[in-house]
């Protein structure tokens, strides 16, 4: 889809279901095809470069940014954090930790479970994918100066909040 189809798609719920409409949908619309592009090609890239997805860049990120000092999470903070089911975690896990970008190590507090660690290896990868997927988001927002930016930034809070 681009975005003369969103438009017309706008156009044609406008035109064919009034009763529906609502001038909000420009809004959502654009910020869904926005957000899905960035995404799709943030996937490209983590793909073709990295040999992974969003997901697990997602995990990756969370390990770095989010664990402890040693960039150590249990599955449970882990998949709580992330919004996926335990049973999804577990896949994620094993794939990252076949690509050697995390390890399982002993729970000090819990022997029946493994703390997951993100390796060296993951560590450079996650810097430099999230450099990449970051570079790229950058490329469309930078088509705003710095007030704009600051501006979207401060209406997309506001809505959140």
């Amino acid at each position: 889809m681009n975005l003369t189809h969103l438009q017309n798609g706008i156009q044609n719920i406008k035109e064919n279901t009034p009763q529906i409409y609502k001038d909000s949908i420009n809004i959502s619309a654009s910020l869904f095809f926005l957000k899905n592009k960035m995404y799709d090609e943030g996937n490209e890239i983590l793909s073709n470069v990295y040999n992974m997805n969003q997901t697990h860049l997602d995990v990756l990120s969370t390990l770095y940014y989010l664990g402890d000092e040693n960039h150590t999470l249990s599955p449970t903070e882990l998949y709580e954090r992330m919004l996926f089911s335990s049973g999804g975690m577990t896949k994620i896990l094993k794939q990252l930790e076949e690509k050697k970008y995390i390890q399982r190590v002993e729970n000090k507090e819990d022997k029946r479970s493994k703390l997951v660690q993100l390796s060296h290896l993951g560590k450079e990868i996650t810097i430099k994918a999230l450099g990449e997927v970051l570079e790229l988001e950058d490329t469309y927002y930078s088509k705003l100066n710095k007030e704009e930016q600051k501006n979207l930034q401060n209406i997309l809070e506001k809505m959140l909040n």
